[in-house]
């Protein structure tokens, strides 16, 4: 068939006309939120590079005898002049305790503070976090968790160098890494999605969250809310609850720096994968009324959008019309989510855009309904 022939001979009905309407305008609410909050750049605020506050670096570490091991000279070795590592053990059975006294006899940068499972039956790790604060020596923290490497002996300066003015909180990156394969992809797109939301709406003065393995804020901040307390039965919140009680658009930094990064392992097995995005969503019930409005504007019209597509793919006059649609709104999007994605050290992110945007769509629907519903999260 001639191909002019056939351009000349389709049809655009009533139904093509709806479907284009609600389609259309899912498609450019979506693609503004899109553009406006996820165009994020390598970015740190211009600092005095001759401030150098000193910095309790707090970390708490159940069962991790074997991964302190492994990262202990990470966090000791920073290019920093004044700092400490706290690390709390939160009850294990396993042999961290006796590491940490041993190896504080010989590191003087090092303290510990040590956990009884005999005596705390329950705590969780903001009892963790709170103790290793009142140990804590300096009033400028930065948080991370055992598991977690710094990516650079530069990690502590790039991340307290951002307390200048008014700045109490700094929001800092981790990439996680993945193994081979569709879940490895999914989970590096899931975090990519996370980061720029939480650092994209930072920077637009409406911040929200942090991830607490690369955290940092004031002892005054902490203090002003009463720490942990507003949300301590709620056995998670010690980042994106606690960044919500205490965050504002004066107040918070981004560092956008890959040598300011914190890089840990993601999810090996689709369990481990399900039980984290129960977790996460989980807490997401405990999310300011605002918060939890703004951070559902993307997906409903992302659903929207999709369910307009498959719509119009079964009862508009060509499918054409909506593949045009398509390849107008995720060519562009997959380009900058590519680009973003190897600014955050997760390239995965970006191999199965397309399919991911189609897929997690109504796969987030699903596991939020699941966490909604679930009552209890162990942690």
């Amino acid at each position: 068939m001639d191909i002019s022939l056939y351009f000349s001979s389709l049809t655009f009905n009533i139904i093509d006309i709806i479907l284009v309407s609600v389609t259309g305008i899912a498609f450019i609410v979506s693609l503004y939120h899109f553009l406006y909050y996820y165009s994020i750049v390598q970015y740190t605020p211009e600092t005095n590079k001759d401030t150098f506050p000193p910095v309790s670096v707090i970390i708490s570490a159940k069962n991790a005898a074997l991964m302190l091991e492994d990262h202990l000279q990470f966090w000791l070795e920073q290019d920093y002049p004044t700092f400490e590592v706290v690390i709390i053990d939160d009850c294990s059975m396993d042999e961290t305790a006796y590491f940490l006294v041993t190896q504080a006899e010989k590191e003087p940068l090092l303290r510990y503070v040590l956990l009884d499972s005999g005596v705390i039956k329950s705590g969780g790790k903001k009892l963790a976090l709170t103790l290793g604060i009142k140990k804590a020596r300096y009033s400028h923290f930065l948080l991370t968790d055992a598991d977690c490497i710094p990516a650079s002996n530069q990690w502590l300066r790039q991340m307290a160098q951002q307390f200048e003015s008014k700045t109490e909180i700094v929001l800092g990156v981790s990439p996680v890494e993945t193994g081979p394969g569709f879940l490895g992809k999914l989970v590096q797109y899931e975090n990519v999605f996370t980061a720029l939301n939480f650092l994209g709406m930072a920077l637009r003065g409406k911040p929200y969250m942090g991830v607490g393995r690369n955290l940092a804020y004031l002892r005054k901040t902490y203090d002003r809310v009463g720490g942990f307390s507003a949300h301590h039965h709620i056995p998670a919140g010690d980042d994106d609850l606690f960044v919500q009680s205490t965050s504002n658009a004066e107040n918070t930094a981004v560092c956008i720096r890959p040598e300011a990064y914190i890089k840990t392992q993601g999810p090996r097995t689709f369990q481990q994968y399900w039980n984290q995005k129960m977790r996460h969503l989980w807490v997401g019930k405990y999310y300011l009324p605002e918060i939890k409005n703004r951070l559902a504007v993307f997906p409903i019209f992302q659903c929207i959008f999709w369910i307009g597509i498959i719509c119009w793919f079964i009862l508009g006059s060509s499918w054409l019309w909506p593949f045009g649609l398509i390849l107008i709104k995720v060519i562009p999007e997959w380009v900058i989510f590519s680009k973003k994605g190897k600014l955050l050290e997760m390239p995965k992110s970006g191999n199965w855009y397309p399919l991911f945007n189609l897929f997690y769509t109504f796969w987030y629907i699903y596991i939020g309904i699941n966490a909604f519903f679930k009552k209890k999260i162990i942690w």
